[in-house]
């Protein structure tokens, strides 16, 4: 018996063999792919200096801070040199404890945070390093959750790595970190929440910042209090856990509540000299630096005397104790034009009223009353009229001049304060007991244009600014109908300290940014940053002339209107009040300062709809 064979089907070749001289191609691809990429992240350029943003400070004629320009977010540059050993220590323990092992990305660290989010069943780490979150935050600007910019930032912070030392990539970290309530960087965190410096905070306080860095806003002391103190407990243990500190140790910072400074978070409120502050930033600074005041790390040298302004203060503050006293306003300057002291409101540390109506320099300003009268004496000085002629004082009195005349044609009747009647005195007495009816006979005298050519030499007429305006010769102006500011009246009157030359106003000496490099030098101080000299003032009246106003001035506050402003040595100044007692003013002066003090209700809607200012019933 015989059997076919059957012959053999071949076995069919496996996949693998059939395609397996492409797996060469795809791989050669797909690292090629992975240079390619890796070329061009690798080509964007670090910069040579990371610029960090800090927020500008503002210092007083003797190096004493007196406040920041914060805006919406408040930065400070610190030297991690003069920071506690602890607070470097739980920064690493707590957001990457190989910090000082790795290349900028740590193996080991994404590794342990995927396990964490796996077992975890969500997301609650994220494996970055110090370096890494650094150039996502400070370089990069960008949260995306994408492959191509976690590849960027590890290419990065490899770059990084290389560029800097582990000390300064940390300063850097330490410096850029977005700490809650509008705070980046360890120094503005430390003075939000705890008023006080970084170099400063305690084992506690920085164990609470350092654990409020994943997620600022939801660790917050005031809002969550038990989750707040879970956050530095939790890096407390993680200190210990690495060896940084003892379990004594971390047991003693642990206990109690996370304390806040009081009023210490949210954003700034109050602060010294804030009518100054915002003045000096909408006038001078920002049209200057721009945001550059926010974020340039800017120091402001200023004429500002804080001990001055303090004594200013006080005086306002202890006269004006009723909430419904009148508002009040104050510029001291000196003959160079540099600000001493300079109080905006009788809210003098509010930054929220310093940003609205600043009384001593918002436009259109205030009548100067009898305060004004000195620029008619000096300009009837100049025409040869002596402080020693003499006027009838009868009150009232009629003009004829027709230069006097009212818009009606008929003769102007001007009356003193009260209807006091004096007999003939001299234009000096006159001027010392402030006779409305003499000033009127003697701008009428030297003809009301002359007075009008006497204020434009002082720029009361607003020439150079964008609220020029046009005064128009009117002998009322005598007695003090122009509306001025107590700022223009502290200029006109330091130029009469100055012996008739009028100052430019400065209040700054010099500026420089983080690096202590000089941007501007404003005044003749004795850092000469750059080669420029202080601004010069104009003559506006010549010297013999200023000299007999001052003399004549000076006998106002020995026996006349301003006697309570006699301090003990020769001063010159001047009263004034309006009609109806809606303003009182004085400004007085000696050779080395001039300072002007302004009193008066706000202007507010009558029942017409128009404004109306009350009365100071107490100036009656």
């Amino acid at each position: 018996m015989t059997s076919s064979a059957v012959p053999a089907t071949p076995s069919r070749a496996p996949a693998l063999l059939r395609f397996g001289w492409l797996l060469p191609l795809v791989t050669l691809f797909v690292g090629l792919g992975i240079l390619i990429i890796t070329y061009a992240f690798a080509s964007i350029p670090l910069p040579k200096e990371v610029p960090l943003a800090s927020s500008a400070e503002v210092y007083d004629r003797d190096g004493e801070l007196i406040g920041t320009y914060s805006d919406e977010v408040r930065r400070f540059l610190v030297d991690t040199a003069d920071l506690p050993r602890y607070l470097k220590q739980a920064v690493v323990a707590s957001e990457d404890r190989g910090f000082f092992d790795h290349n900028g990305v740590s193996v080991r660290g994404i590794a342990r945070a995927a396990w964490a989010n796996i077992t975890g069943g969500e997301i609650r780490q994220g494996g970055s390093t110090i370096t890494q979150q650094y150039v996502k935050n400070a370089v990069l600007h960008d949260d995306a959750q994408t492959l191509s910019r976690k590849a960027k930032e590890a290419i990065l912070a490899v770059k990084l790595e290389r560029r800097y030392s582990k000390r300064q990539i940390l300063g850097f970290y330490l410096n850029t970190i977005y700490l809650g309530r509008s705070t980046y960087g360890i120094e503005a965190a430390a003075r939000s929440y705890f008023d006080k410096h970084a170099s400063a905070l305690t084992l506690r306080e920085a164990a609470y910042i350092v654990g409020i860095i994943p997620s600022p806003e939801s660790y917050q002391a005031d809002e969550h209090p038990r989750i707040a103190r879970g956050r530095r407990d939790q890096v407390l243990r993680l200190m210990e856990a690495q060896g940084y500190i003892s379990a004594n140790r971390a047991e003693r910072a642990s206990r109690g509540p996370v304390k806040l400074a009081s009023g210490a978070l949210g954003r700034l409120k109050h602060q010294q000299a804030a009518y100054f502050m915002e003045w000096l930033r909408r006038e001078y600074l920002y049209p200057r630096y721009g945001n550059r005041l926010y974020t340039g790390g800017l120091k402001i040298h200023t004429t500002l005397d804080l001990d001055m302004q303090q004594y200013a203060e006080e005086a306002i503050s202890s006269t004006l104790t009723e909430p419904h006293d009148p508002q009040a306003a104050l510029v001291s300057m000196t003959p160079s034009g540099a600000l001493r002291a300079f109080v905006g409101g009788t809210n003098y540390t509010s930054v929220k009223k310093a940003r609205g109506f600043n009384y001593a320099s918002s436009l259109p300003g205030r009548q100067a009353g009898s305060s004004f009268k000195p620029f008619t004496l000096l300009a009837a000085i100049e025409q040869g009229i002596s402080p020693r002629s003499y006027f009838p004082g009868s009150s009232p009195t009629t003009v004829t001049d027709p230069a006097c005349a009212d818009p009606d044609g008929s003769f102007w009747q001007p009356e003193n304060y009260g209807g006091a009647a004096y007999g003939t005195i001299t234009l000096d007495a006159a001027t010392t007991n402030s006779v409305n009816t003499v000033y009127a006979q003697l701008v009428a005298e030297i003809g009301p244009e002359a007075l009008v050519e006497k204020l434009k030499r002082f720029e009361f007429d607003r020439t150079g600014t964008g609220s020029h305006r046009t005064i128009e010769p009117n002998c009322s102006l005598a007695l003090g109908t122009l509306d001025v500011t107590p700022l223009e009246m502290a200029r006109a009157y330091a130029a009469f300290a100055g012996r008739g030359v009028l100052p430019e106003v400065e209040p700054i000496r010099y500026v420089t940014d983080s690096e202590d490099r000089c941007l501007d030098d404003f005044r003749d101080s004795d850092r000469r940053c750059l080669e420029e000299s202080a601004l010069d003032g104009k003559r506006v009246a010549g010297q013999p002339a200023v000299d007999v106003l001052n003399e004549t001035l000076t006998h106002v506050v020995e026996g006349g209107t301003a006697t309570a402003a006699a301090i003990g040595r020769p001063v010159a100044g001047k009263t004034g009040t309006t009609q109806d007692n809606v303003d009182a003013w004085f400004a007085g002066y000696v050779p080395q300062l001039a300072t002007v003090v302004w009193m008066g209700y706000p202007a507010r809607t009558g029942p017409g709809g128009g404004l109306q200012v009350p009365q100071m019933g107490f100036c009656a």
